[in-house]
């Protein structure tokens, strides 16, 4: 083999590198980067100081807002109970026959000592429809609204009517003192001190409302 062909073959038997690697090799150093993109504001080291000043910017916002956001709720929340402290409901009456009108003293003071309370009856006792008068006799649904929840919206307009013809006389006061929810419909209004739902439309509300501070007593039915 010549002097020639010697130099051509590559040393160890490992292949020659090429040169356009090396030129991979030599790109530019992220501190050039940041020089470059900082002489511009007439500091190399602009671009590594604005990004922590950015951040805390933007946290300061944040919770700036959030806190606003706080704010405006608890003035609209103390707005909706001083009109429902400003409704006059009319005198509440227990129809005689039935079985809860005759513990309404009992549960009443259950429901004022304690926070929760499970009543038992059987169907027709009236725990549906006198429960929440017993409430508006204790002065619940002014700093929030009574909440009671009905299983399906067929169930959940009858009751409000029934309870509202109770309470104000009339089926036609229905989305006043008492009003009800259900899905693509909402009759009731900031003055509604009884509002019956479906268990969907609570849970619904928990997700923008998670401590349900709209409410200051629940009733979930059955």
């Amino acid at each position: 083999m010549s002097e020639a062909e010697q130099e051509q073959q590559p040393r160890s038997g490992r292949p020659r590198r090429r040169s356009g690697s090396r030129a991979r090799r030599q790109g530019p150093r992220p501190e050039d980067v940041a020089s470059d993109a900082g002489a511009g504001s007439g500091s190399p080291d602009a671009v590594r100081r604005t990004s922590p000043d950015a951040g805390r910017d933007a946290v300061r916002r944040t919770t700036r807002d959030a806190a606003h956001d706080v704010q405006r709720e608890t003035g609209r929340r103390a707005r909706r109970a001083q009109l429902r402290r400003d409704v006059v409901v009319p005198p509440i009456t227990y129809p005689e026959q039935l079985p809860v009108s005759a513990r309404r003293a009992d549960i009443a003071a259950a429901i004022r000592d304690h926070q929760v309370v499970i009543v038992a009856g059987e169907t027709g006792s009236g725990k549906t429809t006198q429960l929440p008068k017993i409430l508006l006799d204790l002065g619940r649904g002014r700093d929030g609204q009574i909440g009671h929840t009905q299983p399906r919206r067929i169930a959940a307009r009858t009751v409000a009517e029934r309870i509202s013809e109770e309470i104000a006389g009339g089926s036609g006061a229905l989305g006043s003192i008492v009003g009800y929810q259900v899905r693509f419909t909402d009759q009731s209004s900031e003055e509604t001190l009884v509002k019956v739902m479906t268990d969907g439309i609570l849970l619904a509300q928990i997700q923008r409302d998670p401590q349900l501070l709209a409410y200051d007593t629940l009733i979930i039915d059955e």
